[in-house]
């Protein structure tokens, strides 16, 4: 984990501080590439900005400690615990890079109606 990032974040305001002072647009918190990444960016939930504490993991790096049908399927699973807002995003990928990292913000980003729970989409064979 990198130095002087909380594991959570819940401000965004104080996240935003935090981004300016490295100057980043997100915090990544382990090393790439790699099949299971922790992230931090800001994005919106119900029309509210907040800090996503996300984990980004292949299929195959879920299906290691969880278990999944033959034919998984891709899916987002959002939680908030006290006012820390969770998202883990499993993609049909090799592993996740720097390029697939910033893909990934930007579809949870774009997509306008996230919703709290697990959402499922797309069967794996058809998203090779």
């Amino acid at each position: 984990m990198k130095k002087n990032i909380p594991k959570y974040q819940t401000s965004i305001n104080e996240f935003r501080v935090e981004l300016k002072k490295h100057n980043k647009p997100y915090f990544i918190l382990n090393e790439l590439p790699e099949n299971k990444v922790q992230v931090q960016f800001e994005g919106k939930m119900r029309g509210e900005s907040v800090v996503w504490n996300a984990c980004f993991q292949t299929i195959e790096a879920y299906a290691k400690t969880h278990t999944v049908a033959e034919d998984p399927k891709q899916f987002i699973n959002i939680e908030i615990e006290d006012k820390v807002y969770k998202i883990q995003v499993a993609l049909n990928l090799k592993q996740f890079d720097q390029a697939a990292v910033e893909r990934t913000i930007i579809m949870v980003r774009k997509y306008k109606r996230l919703q709290l729970g697990k959402h499922e989409y797309g069967a794996r064979s058809k998203t090779e």
